[in-house]
């Protein structure tokens, strides 16, 4: 199977390494969630080449997860932002650095989150959305969801 043929499969975790499981992609979302917002920006804290930052900020943009703004300074500079569907990575983000900071062989985590309401740094958890339970694979199973049988 090639990559752009994971577009097309009937599974979510597909569909999502289609556009996320590119090498340069979380990266590129780590830079735009630590605030960079110009090209210049994200080439200086990843040191990807410029073509192709420039095609994957691209199919950022294409799949809804970037848009790209006018610079309020004026001039033909653009700004890449993260959108509400770009937002909603962020969980997905942070269980990628927790995993990360546990098994990658790294001495320390390199950055902690700070949660700013309540000023601590914190550790995710995924929990139920039910129950507030903390969950893990063994605690779920697969069950048949509305969107399994798709008829073209």
């Amino acid at each position: 199977m090639k990559h752009d043929e994971l577009f097309e499969e009937n599974c979510a975790i597909a569909r999502s390494s289609a556009v996320l499981g590119e090498r340069w992609m979380w990266p590129i979302l780590r830079q735009a969630f630590n605030g960079a917002r110009r090209f210049d920006e994200f080439q200086r804290g990843i040191g990807v080449a410029r073509n192709i930052l420039t095609d994957r900020l691209s199919l950022l943009i294409e799949q809804g997860i970037l848009e790209r703004r006018a610079d309020p300074e004026g001039g033909a500079r653009q700004q890449y932002r993260l959108t509400a569907k770009g937002h909603d990575l962020f969980p997905v983000y942070v269980a990628l650095m927790a995993w990360g900071n546990e098994w990658t062989g790294l001495a320390a985590p390199p950055v902690d989150l700070l949660h700013k309401p309540c000023g601590h740094r914190m550790t995710p958890r995924v929990v139920c959305s039910d129950c507030g339970e903390e969950i893990t694979d063994r605690d779920t199973e697969p069950v048949v969801g509305k969107g399994l049988f798709v008829y073209r």
